[in-house]
């Protein structure tokens, strides 16, 4: 199989999952490079302008509007699905598009009534679908909501066995919202180069490199990590200069990575069954804990299981306890535009424009979905005892 049939093969599969067409998907060597494709086009075409999008993110989701000379403009998050709340208080005549992130695969935020404003104003709506792989927000009859759709087969995403990858969907109704647009997108990301040699080597042994590094003591597994990232022979899933409002230029998928990922997406209908299955379990068995409140009781298959606690060190205790017990713990985002940026100024940020994404960070913690019934019954105790103590 060749890198065409590899690429055709992916993109078939993903339609399969989707209930989409394989012609609508475009494969890139990271979802952000794809991302970035898709806003340096609407530059190209409309000129400056703001995207509104949220801080409760990582800062690779918002490099790629920087690096196409667009603003993002942060609107605060809905406490109870940590995705855009409100994007009418930003709109103004210079918005060009809103920016719709599916946070650790919660889907269940007035996505209708965002796509509504979006197509009033003839907004370009881009789902952030990175935590939800092949998941889409679709009206009432199926059809799909966003302009364009980014999905994620990166590290600490869905499929856990991936680690590079992004697949782009563009909405073939987006041809007669904007023929020039559509046409240059998919032309564009059609075109995409192979990314230089030294890239290449580096995702193909990117997971062997990593399980070395893991087996490293804490005290040294970040000092070698970032020694092998200097001297470009690792690649990180964040790099030093992607927190300064910079990023690499786009490269398509390679044949590598095309069947890594046919390797390991057959497996998703069961990955997902597992997330929803613990994401359930975590719904009724965490319901009566008075040390923190669960952010949400959605039944979807989560990426990671958000809680609130009462306060920051409340939420640090619990993560020292849960790590120290083996076991892999998120703070999704904490900091905001995680894992933080720079310069706030050259992101346009300004925390007190976000007090609910800023206080939430603080206190979030974010449990695994993916692990085993003994497993997650390790976790509900050891948060049990926390709680007594």
């Amino acid at each position: 199989m060749d890198r065409n049939q590899s690429n055709y093969a992916v993109r078939k599969l993903i339609a399969k999952y989707s209930h989409t067409d394989p012609d609508d998907w475009f494969l890139t060597f990271r979802a952000r490079l794809g991302m970035a494709i898709c806003f340096q086009t609407i530059y190209d075409i409309y000129g400056s302008g703001e995207v509104i999008t949220q801080p409760y993110t990582c800062i690779t989701a918002v490099n790629p509007i920087l690096v196409s000379n667009l603003k993002p403009v942060y609107t605060d998050i809905d406490p109870k699905t940590l995705s855009i709340d409100n994007p009418e208080k930003l709109y103004n005549s210079k918005t060009v598009a809103i920016v719709l992130q599916h946070t650790l695969g919660i889907m269940s935020g007035e996505t209708q009534k965002i796509a509504n404003f979006a197509k009033k104003h003839h907004l370009i709506l881009i789902e952030d679908s990175a935590h939800c792989l092949t998941r889409m927000a679709t009206d009432n009859s199926g059809n799909v909501l966003a302009d364009i759709s980014i999905h994620s087969f990166g590290v600490e995403k869905v499929l856990q066995s991936t680690k590079f990858g992004g697949a782009i969907y563009v909405n073939p109704t987006l041809k007669k919202k904007d023929a020039k647009l559509y046409n240059e997108i998919t032309s564009r990301l059609q075109g995409l180069p192979q990314p230089p040699r030294g890239l290449d080597l580096r995702s193909r042994t990117y997971r062997f490199q990593n399980g070395l590094l893991h087996r490293l003591p804490n005290s040294m597994f970040h000092n070698i990590r970032n020694l092998a990232y200097r001297a470009h022979i690792f690649e990180l899933a964040v790099a030093p200069y992607e927190q300064d409002a910079e990023q690499s230029p786009p490269y398509a998928s390679t044949k590598f990575i095309n069947e890594t990922i046919l390797k390991y997406l057959p497996s998703l209908p069961s990955v997902y069954e597992k997330r929803l299955k613990n994401t359930l379990i975590y719904n009724k068995k965490l319901s009566t804990n008075s040390s923190f409140k669960q952010i949400t009781q959605t039944k979807e298959p989560l990426l990671a299981y958000p809680i609130l606690f009462k306060d920051a060190a409340s939420a640090t205790k619990a993560y020292d306890v849960l790590t120290s017990s083996g076991f892999f713990i998120r703070r999704w985002y904490s900091p905001l535009l995680y894992p933080g940026p720079i310069s706030n100024r050259r992101y346009n940020y300004n925390q007190k424009m976000s007090p609910i994404a800023e206080d939430m960070q603080a206190r979030v913690l974010c449990l695994p979905t993916d692990l085993s019934s003994e497993k997650m019954e390790r976790i509900l105790v050891i948060l049990q005892s926390t709680e007594n103590k």
